[in-house]
């Protein structure tokens, strides 16, 4: 069987796009509904990234079982014509070798690539359910204070209210106090001035 030379592929390509800024509320901060939407978009892309990571490493297991079958059968050939070809045996080594040495240093890249990726979807995970948990207290919060300002003000209006009749049952007082003098002295003017026509000889003038 002829014996061929077989080379791996560049390398992993780049991370797909960069990741989108979310709108600052004032002060420079997020809003906790901005947190939690870019949470979840960060989420979504490193989900993304595993299966294209997990995607390439099996595509990457695939190419090694065959060129490791391809470098068995090139053995093969090489145990056949080993007296007359031992300049291809050894060159066929070093290719295995080298191969080998490639293949376990990129192995051992996506492995690192894999673990990196399962600690930045826990520490998503972690910050999902902190932000959840803000959201759910200042809810609560809100709530509270909501409530509690209506029952203050229903307070209020029933003392503006009592306030209001108290005082206006005060004047209703006052002016029937003070319509009560008015007569009063209004019939004491009438009868002194009537006394006084009657001292002047007038006792028939009627005021």
């Amino acid at each position: 069987l002829p014996c061929h030379r077989f080379h791996l592929s560049s390398g992993i390509n780049a991370e797909y796009g960069g990741k989108k800024k979310g709108k600052k509320g004032e002060g420079g901060e997020l809003s906790v509904k901005d947190k939690y939407t870019k949470t979840l978009q960060e989420m979504d892309s490193l989900k993304q990234e595993l299966e294209t990571r997990t995607e390439l490493a099996r595509r990457n297991d695939a190419r090694a079982n065959d060129l490791k079958q391809k470098v068995v059968d090139c053995e093969k050939v090489v145990a056949e014509e080993q007296e007359e070809k031992l300049d291809i045996s050894a060159d066929m080594i070093r290719q295995y070798k080298t191969m080998q040495s490639t293949m376990a240093l990129r192995i051992h890249l996506l492995e690192s690539n894999l673990s990196h990726l399962r600690v930045q979807l826990d520490t998503t995970q972690k910050r999902l359910e902190t932000t959840e948990k803000e959201k759910s207290d200042l809810q609560r919060k809100y709530d509270g204070s909501i409530e509690r300002m209506e029952r203050e003000m229903v307070d209020m209006e029933q003392r503006y209210e009592t306030i209001l009749v108290e005082a206006m049952e005060a004047v209703a007082g006052k002016l029937e106090h003070a319509q009560s003098c008015w007569s009063q002295a209004c019939d004491l003017v009438q009868l002194d001035n009537i006394t006084k026509l009657r001292e002047f000889g007038l006792p028939n003038l009627e005021l």
